[in-house]
């Protein structure tokens, strides 16, 4: 494609780019859609997110709200099995397909062009199960809990699957005890905060690496 991030020739001014920062595609670079509007997971944020979850190999790998895919294509290059993106924005997930096929990742990674309130639903009847989820939703919207409610309902993660949240600093939700959620771990990058839930039990050990309620009206 002329002019396109993939043929060699220079990205477009509507087009930057996003580091990868660890496994078999670490240095190499994808696209981002230069919106204005959308905001992106730093490599800094990404790198520390990995260094708390520890080894990936073999997982499946859930990325809601995916964006560019930045999230799922470090878990691929860092060694996951096969993972899902949910993207509702067309163009976005255009730019988030062709950067799975600049890394040749189309055939361990499929992405679901719908909003996430459809796509939940729509992989739990599909039975799809993920040891990772990763959840950026747009900062203070309501997402984060809404999600994690549909999340409650549909159950789509093996049972110590840890859920990687990244939100605002200003945001603040409930994680509901009839659910079971409890946080494993919060850390604070800038304005950025990432946060880990977990569905059962506290985990002495396992996918992470141990350091140291929304309603969905009018959500989606």
């Amino acid at each position: 494609m002329s002019g396109s991030a993939f043929d060699g020739t220079p990205f477009k001014r509507r087009m930057s780019q996003l580091r990868i920062t660890g496994g078999i595609f670490k240095g190499r670079h994808i696209a981002l859609p230069d919106t204005g509007k959308a905001r992106f997971t730093s490599s800094k944020v990404r790198e520390a997110v990995f260094h708390i979850l520890g080894d990936v190999k073999g997982t499946r790998v859930l990325d809601l709200f995916a964006g560019s895919g930045s999230f799922a294509i470090e878990a691929l290059s860092r060694g996951a099995a096969w993972a899902t993106c949910v993207e509702a924005d067309r163009n976005t997930a255009r730019i988030l397909k062709e950067n799975l096929a600049r890394l040749s990742l189309n055939s361990c990674c499929h992405v679901l062009v719908m909003d996430v309130v459809y796509a939940i639903p729509f992989l739990y009847k599909k039975a799809s199960l993920y040891d990772i989820i990763f959840m950026d939703p747009p900062y203070e919207r309501g997402y984060i809990g809404a999600t994690v409610s549909l999340l409650e309902k549909y159950k789509v993660y093996s049972d110590d699957a840890p859920i990687v949240l990244e939100h605002s600093k200003r945001e603040t939700f409930t994680v509901r005890d009839a659910g079971g959620w409890h946080t494993r771990k919060s850390r604070t990058y800038g304005d950025t905060v990432i946060t880990v839930l977990g569905a059962g039990e506290p985990l002495s050990k396992g996918v992470l690496n141990e350091e140291a309620g929304g309603s969905l009206s009018g959500v989606f």
